[in-house]
């Protein structure tokens, strides 16, 4: 316990640093892509020792807002947040605060309907061929069910990246993660709703691909309740790890 009580250093000069610089890359005055100062030149600009600049700089790239780019011209480049931050942030949420499986279900349930329309104003053609590649592979007659698993999951993500949105995409990420370790908990049992899961995921693609944002949501919404209702019917229990512990996955 001594690694987490021990003595504390004072970091505030490098934190008030690390927040000055965040909030100019985060309105703006530091573009992506911007080539940061030295920790010499940035010590001399702030007045702060090179250490306190170097605490500053790892806090700013474990924030996943600068980036280290090795080579002579290297150094430390601006980056903006990506979609694996707040799904990173999500899943800590969820895992931390043990969320149960019933309520990501009931999450899930409200948010897939929303990108099932959205899809089908906004997706592309390359949209579509993921989908139906997707579609495709998880109707494959001896597919195993690990692999029918993760091609439903990824079929799902792929809806929310069809709706071009990106916090809704991020969101479904994450909670299509937790819901994946989850079920596969319980994978026999997964295998039972093979039918109704690819003629569901077959009528929400035509929907989307007719860009029919009404029957798009009405049949997803139809699909993901069924699913709550039928992992109701199994009564697994509510606190099911969702933990990368996947030894007990075929």
């Amino acid at each position: 316990m001594d690694s987490v009580f021990g003595p504390v250093q004072n970091q505030t000069a490098s934190s008030m640093l690390a927040d000055r610089i965040r909030a100019a890359i985060l309105d703006g005055r530091l573009g992506e892509g911007t080539v940061m100062p030295t920790e010499r030149e940035l010590a001399e600009q702030t007045g702060l020792g090179r250490s306190t600049v170097r605490e500053a700089l790892r806090l700013l790239q474990a924030s996943g807002l600068i980036t280290s780019r090795p080579g002579a011209k290297g150094g430390s480049v601006v980056r903006l947040p990506r979609v694996d931050n707040v799904v990173e942030s999500l899943d800590v949420f969820i895992r931390g605060r043990r969320l149960s499986f019933a309520a990501l279900l009931e999450t899930r349930e409200a948010l897939e309907p929303m990108c099932a329309r959205l899809a089908a104003r906004a997706r592309t053609d390359a949209d579509l061929e993921t989908l139906s590649g997707l579609h495709e592979r998880m109707s494959a007659k001896r597919i195993r069910q690990a692999d029918f698993s993760a091609a439903n999951a990824a079929w799902h993500l792929a809806v929310a990246d069809a709706s071009h949105n990106e916090l809704l995409s991020a969101f479904m990420s994450a909670i299509g993660h937790a819901i994946e370790l989850g079920i596969t908990r319980s994978p026999r049992k997964s295998a039972e709703v093979r039918p109704q899961v690819l003629h569901a995921h077959a009528r929400i693609l035509d929907a989307i691909r007719d860009g029919d944002a009404d029957a798009a949501m009405r049949r997803m919404l139809k699909h993901v309740h069924a699913y709550t209702d039928k992992v109701a019917d199994w009564q697994l229990p509510d606190d099911i790890p969702l933990d990368d512990d996947r030894t007990g996955a075929p």
